[in-house]
């Protein structure tokens, strides 16, 4: 019983121990976490893991159960491809929304692998970039620089010299995956959750190289970036670099994301032999999760090879005109949440001059698509039933 008894007095008295201790912290740091003291670094500079409050992690929809940024589950509940899957560690739309007054922007980065693609800068594959915004105006900052054949960096991003408080927008690597990522920020600052954004639920790209970001200099200039910006908008991006086939997988999963209020299926470039077969299966299973949701199909972009008259030209006018017949026969079968993009006129006239490689856009021609998506989703969201 004495035992015992010694046992509750050591008990209490460390609870009186550290009440007190308690006491010593200022009232503040005590109600609110993103008051609480951490431990700086030797240049004063804390870290913080940008899935944890008050970040707004977006693009990563099974993050909370599979702890990885990955765009699709570790076990997915239908079989992907090997290819898809390995694909799903890239980052590609990934983004982090947060405030803070501090003068100064760092982060912390380990890939999953070193840069080295023929065709598009280490900026694009493997490197982040920030935004600065302003309400319904974003700013581009700065974009990560670093030695191509490294895995790990830190790169200073923002610094400026005055305390106030700002809200940013960090986008993730387009053809890389990332182990890891922090982001600080000096000892003096706090840091807050983001304004709300201005568009309810989130919006699916699911697609090709092109969707997953090829060949853009940095992050933010994937379309889907470009996208979520204007339209202040949280999108996930399900672009799979030279696997976006229509598979029926791909449509069960989208179907588990939740808060989904619009979808883009961008996926032909993948799939011009067998599109004609899986696009209406596709578009049947989304509809058995969301059966008024606005779906729009976008056909493929013009190539720079794709002269008139030539078969390449021939294929993309023939599958251009099975995606706008098959909306148009859904339309009048009572889908009227069903809409058409043609994309082969989306890159203009000069649709040759913006592209890399012939086939994937630069800068430009990733514009070019926002541009014509941002007008096409506008219209739907102004006519939608």
């Amino acid at each position: 019983m004495k035992h015992i008894t010694g046992q509750i007095t050591i008990v209490f008295m460390m609870l009186i121990i550290a009440t007190d201790g308690l006491s010593q912290v200022p009232t503040s740091q005590k109600l609110d976490p993103n008051m609480a003291l951490y431990k700086a670094d030797a240049d004063g500079i804390i870290w913080f893991e940008p899935g944890n409050d008050p970040f707004d992690l977006m693009g990563f929809e099974w993050i909370k159960k599979d702890s990885v940024y990955r765009r699709l589950p570790v076990h997915p509940d239908w079989e992907i491809r090997d290819a898809v899957d390995q694909l799903a560690n890239h980052t590609a739309g990934g983004q982090v929304r947060f405030s803070t007054n501090s003068k100064r922007i760092l982060i912390k980065v380990q890939l999953r692998e070193r840069s080295g693609m023929y065709h598009m800068p280490a900026t694009g594959q493997s490197g982040f970039d920030l935004y600065l915004q302003d309400g319904m105006s974003k700013r581009y900052v700065k974009t990560t620089r670093f030695p191509h054949d490294t895995t790990q960096y830190r790169v200073e991003l923002f610094n400026v010299n005055d305390q106030e408080m700002r809200s940013f927008i960090l986008n993730f690597p387009l053809y890389n995956g990332v182990n890891s990522v922090l982001i600080g920020i000096e000892e003096d600052s706090q840091i807050k959750e983001p304004p709300p954004l201005s568009f309810p639920g989130k919006i699916v790209i699911y697609g090709t190289s092109i969707t997953q970001g090829g060949c853009v200099a940095r992050p933010g200039m994937a379309y889907s970036n470009i996208l979520s910006r204007r339209l202040d908008a949280q999108f996930v991006n399900l672009g799979f670099s030279g696997n976006g086939r229509g598979e029926p997988a791909l449509a069960h999963l989208i179907n588990q994301i939740s808060g989904l209020t619009f979808i883009i299926l961008d996926y032909e470039a993948n799939a011009s032999e067998t599109i004609v077969n899986t696009l209406e299966p596709f578009v049947d299973i989304l509809r058995e999760k969301h059966p008024d949701t606005p779906i729009l199909i976008m056909s493929k972009t013009r190539y720079a090879g794709s002269n008139d008259g030539s078969p390449a030209y021939k294929l993309l006018m023939g599958n251009r005109d099975f995606q706008k017949t098959l909306v148009e026969t859904r339309n009048t079968d009572g889908d009227k949440n069903i809409y058409f993009l043609d994309g082969s006129t989306v890159l203009g006239e000069d649709y040759d001059e913006c592209t890399v490689d012939g086939v994937h856009p630069t800068d430009l021609g990733s514009i070019r698509i926002a541009d014509a998506l941002t007008l096409s989703i506008e219209n739907i969201l102004s006519t939608s039933q």
